[in-house]
Formats: structure tokens, C-alpha cells, sequence
């Protein structure tokens, strides 16, 4: 078995057999290796599946010498979970418990994950200074709300508890005298659909067996599009730094294509500089009032979380902007993309989004050296 000098840091990804590595989110593991390397931290990614306490090994990839290399490693020092399947975390987090208590180590996890969309919107709506921008939500129940919630609303937006992407969202109008129903949305493949239905039982119906596979929220639909056409939102990057404190990376505009309900990247989407964007949008005078209602709003909600379901290292918070100015507060992610700021040619923003990580993980090994267990831990709560 190969050995690893001490200070790695494992990156707990999704399995990707259709890639090479056949693992999730390679490009910024491999930035992360880059990077890592010119302050001595090693990085390693894996699979729930590579994980092997009886022999006390874990199968992954290095990036070494501009390749990929598989081979076998042993616990790493900390734990960064970028893993999106439920099931796929909690069977790394016993794992990776089980070697743990094998080798009496505290294995440290980089940070907590947030649980499913409504826990966090419900958590939100709490805080008094966040309210005013969290948009009416509810989980779904049966037909009998939406057709309440129609009536009230006239449209609505659906979306998946532990939804990335976009992926498997919808959009509900009443039509032909509210007697009808037009659904749009995305598939499971991010592909994009649109229904029209007669009789407004018959697409209600539909759409019921179609979020009875998962958990639903549902929130009436807000006009979130540029002066053209296009939905967008602005992408907030929080980060802790190497001092295990906030910071604002940076802003991204999110756009995606006109007559599309969603901004994201992997629907289509294009990435903008955020300032420039807005100011097009808006204003000079608006925008620098919108930008820094969203700075507070950001490091209100990353310290409210954090205080709520424990100690966080990064969040990727998504606000929708409406032709009024309002700002809404439409997603909070604690494992964000960062492609955006790559996409948007902004070099010091893209380096921080990396970076950023390892010097926190750093912080953490260190401060777990001289204060023992604290900030330990061997759990992957919250994970969804």
C-alpha cells in the first residue's frame, strides 16, 4: 500500500464512470492539487466505493506530474465532502467512522453540510433581518395546496428538497381561463419540457406523479429576468479564510437563456461580471444599493446557519433580483460550483475560490493540533 506524506486533504466526491477519473467535480480536485502543493497539503480524491476499513485503505486519485494516478492511501487528515448523494455520504461517513475509531484518530471533516432546502428556508425565515427577502414556501403536500396556491399566485415554482442544477424543476401557470394548466420545467437530465393541459385536474394530476419520487418545495414564481429577457441571479461565494473567518469571495451574475426558467450553468446558463451587469440593469445609484444589501444579507445568513447546525466553511447564496429592485433570496448551497468566477475572467476571485479551501483546511489541522478534538469530530451531519 502506498503511503502519503502527512497533511492530505481527501475530497469526498460523487462516482462518474463515464469520466477519466471516473469521479465528479475532477477539474477542481485537480486545482485543488495545484495549489495544494505549493503549501505542502496533499490532495486526495475518492468514492464512498473506494473506502476500505477492513484493510484500512482508501482507493482514490492523485493529480501527479499532469495525470491522474489511481492507487490506494490511508485516512487522510481531513475530510472535504463534495458528494451530492445522500446515500453516498452517510456510507462514506460510517466508513470512514469505522477507520477512524480503528486507528484512535479524530478525523476532522472540513465543514458540516446544510440540510434540505425547506429546513434551511424555514431556518431563514426566523432571523428578523433575513425575512423580508425569503419568498412564501411550503413543502408539497397533494393537489389540493397547489390548487390554493395557484389561485393565489397565479404561477408557481417547484423545485427538488436536494436539488442541484436545476435539475427536475417546474413551472405551473393557470391557462385558458384558469381552467387549464401549462407546466415547464427541466428532466432529470436537465433537459428542457413544456406541457399544456386542457383541464387543470388532469395536469395537476400529472405533476403529482412527478414530485411524489422526492421531496418538493413549492414557491409562487417571481419575474426574475433582465431588461431582455433572460432570467438571472447573483451568485454570493462566501469563504472561510485562512484565519477560519467569512469573507465575500466575490459576486456572479448567473444568466440563462430567454424564454428558460433557470440561470444555471449546467442548463445553458453564461456567467457575467456582476457590477457591470447590474448597473446595465439598473443603475449605477441602485446597483451599489443592491450590492450592499446583499454583502449584509450574505454574512447575516452564513452566521445564522452557522450558529443553527454547526460550524460551515463555505456557502454559495443565490439572490433573484426583480425589474423593481427587489432582491429575493432564492438558495442558500454549502457545496457550491465556482465556475461562474473562472467563467467571468475574474483571476482573483477564481484563485480565492480554491484556494480558499486548503487554506481553511489548513487552519483546521493546525487548530486541531494544539486544541486536540476540538473541531473534530468523526460526522457527516446534515448531509443530503
Amino acid at each position: 500500500m502506498s503511503l502519503v506524506i502527512s497533511d492530505t486533504l481527501g475530497v469526498l466526491v460523487s462516482r462518474n464512470q463515464a469520466a477519466i477519473p471516473p469521479i465528479t467535480e475532477a477539474e477542481f480536485c485537480r486545482r485543488l492539487s495545484l495549489l495544494g502543493k505549493r503549501s505542502g497539503l496533499n490532495v486526495v480524491a475518492f468514492t464512498a466505493e473506494g473506502i476500505s476499513p477492513e484493510d484500512r485503505s482508501i482507493q482514490g486519485y492523485a493529480y501527479r506530474d499532469g495525470v491522474w494516478t489511481s492507487d490506494h492511501f490511508p485516512l487522510p487528515d481531513i475530510v472535504y465532502n463534495r458528494c451530492f448523494h445522500t446515500h453516498s455520504s452517510q456510507s462514506a461517513g460510517h466508513a470512514l467512522k469505522h477507520m477512524a475509531e480503528q486507528e484512535s484518530r479524530k478525523l476532522i471533516y472540513w465543514s458540516r453540510n446544510l440540510p434540505g432546502k425547506w429546513q434551511v428556508y424555514r431556518a431563514l425565515h426566523t432571523i428578523d433581518e433575513v425575512r423580508p427577502f425569503v419568498p412564501p414556501t411550503a413543502p408539497y403536500q397533494d393537489t389540493a395546496q397547489l390548487v390554493k396556491w395557484l389561485h393565489r399566485h397565479s404561477a408557481l415554482f417547484m423545485k427538488p428538497q436536494a436539488g442541484t442544477h436545476g435539475k427536475c424543476t417546474l413551472y405551473l401557470r393557470l391557462s385558458d381561463g384558469d381552467t387549464g394548466l401549462l407546466v415547464q420545467g427541466r428532466d432529470s437530465r436537465n433537459r428542457p419540457f413544456r406541457r399544456l393541459f386542457s383541464e387543470l385536474d388532469d395536469g395537476l394530476s400529472w405533476v403529482d406523479r412527478i414530485v411524489r419520487r422526492r421531496s418538493y418545495i413549492v414557491q409562487p414564481y417571481l419575474k426574475l429576468t433582465s431588461q431582455s429577457g433572460h432570467p438571472f441571479d447573483v451568485r454570493a461565494l462566501m469563504q472561510k479564510d485562512g484565519n477560519g473567518c467569512w469573507c465575500l469571495t466575490g459576486f456572479a451574475v448567473r444568466e440563462g437563456r430567454k424564454g428558460t426558467l433557470t440561470s444555471n450553468l449546467h442548463g445553458g446558463g453564461k456567467a457575467h461580471p456582476s457590477e457591470p451587469y447590474l448597473r446595465e440593469q439598473y443603475g449605477a445609484d441602485s446597483t451599489r444599493l443592491i450590492i450592499g444589501q446583499m454583502m449584509a444579507l450574505s454574512l447575516t445568513i452564513t452566521g445564522a446557519l452557522e450558529e443553527r447546525y454547526g460550524r460551515l466553511g463555505e456557502l454559495g447564496i443565490d439572490y433573484g433580483i426583480d425589474r423593481s429592485g427587489n432582491i429575493w433570496l432564492l438558495e442558500v448551497n454549502s457545496r457550491p460550483g465556482r465556475a461562474s468566477f473562472f467563467q467571468t475572467r475574474q483571476p482573483e476571485c477564481a484563485y480565492h475560490s480554491v484556494n480558499r479551501p486548503l487554506e481553511y483546511a489548513r487552519y483546521l489541522m493546525t487548530h486541531s493540533k494544539t486544541t486536540g478534538s476540538k473541531g473534530a469530530g468523526a460526522s457527516l451531519e446534515h448531509t443530503v
